[in-house]
């Protein structure tokens, strides 16, 4: 009874510490998506190249997470988290002093790929240390991102109303990594190390996740959500910039999304105990797909900012629920099946970021609404298939 307390308070720890992780980096890349207009502004460029810059530093997401899987089976977990916050502080350093856009691309890609180091490592936690409780568990760790945001726009906001340079944040940032470098050093992370732990078995592994259709399904399904997830926030202040209204005012109106995303992720933990988790998605994704019509259609800014609240409560909490029932597919292999889930989510993204600043720069501001209006009806059909194909039940 004393061991299974002492391994409870353990784990508990762990699941803080990545929470932690979780917020502050999502803190530190969300920021950035408020601010789109003004780094446009400030470093001379369109936002078709800030959008190219985001698809860019992405791609250092798609790479980590094609082989921090695979990495944290060789050398263990710990290693890999340690090597995530030294690139993510790299990438903080040159973010406080990128006052031109080719060091802008350089700091950004450095610390999108420490995240997407942290990211990996994270659901590995999760998936080895809590697979008896894997969504709600999931669901608790991302919490933290959803909290980023909330405190990111607020953040945002704050400095513009007192004029304090955006890249200043990032100097302030880096006493939280050096604390989360600290902490790590302090406590204990199982190894975890598979018996695949060559890379010839690793490629073996490799190969038999993604010849499974079930999970390419579920790969699908990811890419297409996630880019939602992202580019709605990151392009929500150049959509309210074309409507007369300025980042400080709609930076807040991000903030009330934000909080929005917070409740949904609670409800959905409610949820995922009483209904299929199948359906849960599949209606989660009518219901956007509908709120976001309004929001498009709708005039009025009070009844447009309650429709993308009702959109962040709908939305929210998905890609938890997909990850959870993907994985469970694999649980031999969690760290390689992570790994390759989010490679499909960083591809999505890579792919819809550019195309929502190409769109945004060269034809409409309400683009971002457009293109995710249509990720969300085909997101509608895949669940669908999903809930009603026999070859998925």
């Amino acid at each position: 009874m004393a061991n299974k307390t002492i391994n409870r308070i353990k784990q508990n720890q762990i699941l803080v510490f990545a929470f932690s992780q979780v917020l502050v980096l999502s803190v530190s890349r969300q920021i950035i998506g408020p601010l789109i207009p003004l780094i446009s502004e400030e470093l001379k460029v369109g936002l078709d190249f800030v959008g190219s810059a985001i698809s860019l530093s992405v791609f250092a997401l798609f790479l980590a997470s094609l082989s921090v899987g695979n990495l944290i089976e060789l050398i263990g977990l710990k290693k890999v988290l340690y090597i995530g916050l030294g690139v993510s502080i790299a990438g903080s350093i040159m973010l406080y002093f990128s006052h031109s856009f080719p060091i802008f691309i350089v700091a950004y890609f450095l610390l999108q790929l420490g995240v997407g180091v942290l990211i990996i490592g994270n659901l590995s936690i999760i998936g080895s240390l809590y697979s008896t409780r894997r969504t709600s568990s999931l669901i608790k760790v991302n919490m933290g991102n959803t909290a980023g945001f909330i405190i990111a726009p607020i953040i945002v906001s704050l400095m513009l109303f007192i004029k304090i340079d955006w890249r200043n944040f990032y100097l302030f940032s880096l006493i939280l990594l050096f604390a989360l470098v600290i902490i790590l050093w302090k406590i204990k992370v199982p190894m975890m190390v598979r018996v695949g732990s060559n890379l010839k078995t690793l490629f073996a592994a490799n190969k038999r996740i993604i010849s499974n259709n079930n999970f390419i399904m579920y790969g699908i399904i990811i890419f297409f959500y996630v880019s939602v997830m992202n580019t709605f926030f990151m392009w929500f202040t150049s959509y309210f910039q074309n409507i007369d209204i300025g980042i400080n005012i709609s930076s807040l109106f991000l903030a009330i999304y934000g909080s929005a995303l917070f409740i949904g992720m609670i409800l959905r933990n409610k949820l995922i105990k009483h209904f299929r988790r199948k359906r849960i998605l599949l209606f989660s994704f009518i219901a956007s797909f509908f709120l976001l019509i309004g929001v498009l259609f709708i005039q009025d800014l009070i009844f447009k900012n309650i429709l993308i609240f009702l959109f962040g409560i709908a939305i929210a909490g998905n890609f938890s629920i997909t990850f959870s029932i993907a994985s469970e597919l694999f649980p031999e292999h969690t760290n390689s099946a992570s790994g390759l889930m989010v490679a499909f989510a960083n591809l999505g993204i890579m792919v819809f970021q550019y195309l929502s600043g190409y769109f945004s720069e060269h034809y409409s501001k309400n683009s971002i609404l457009y293109i995710n209006i249509a990720i969300l009806l085909v997101l509608i059909i895949l669940t669908s298939v999903l809930n009603y194909y026999k070859k998925f039940k």
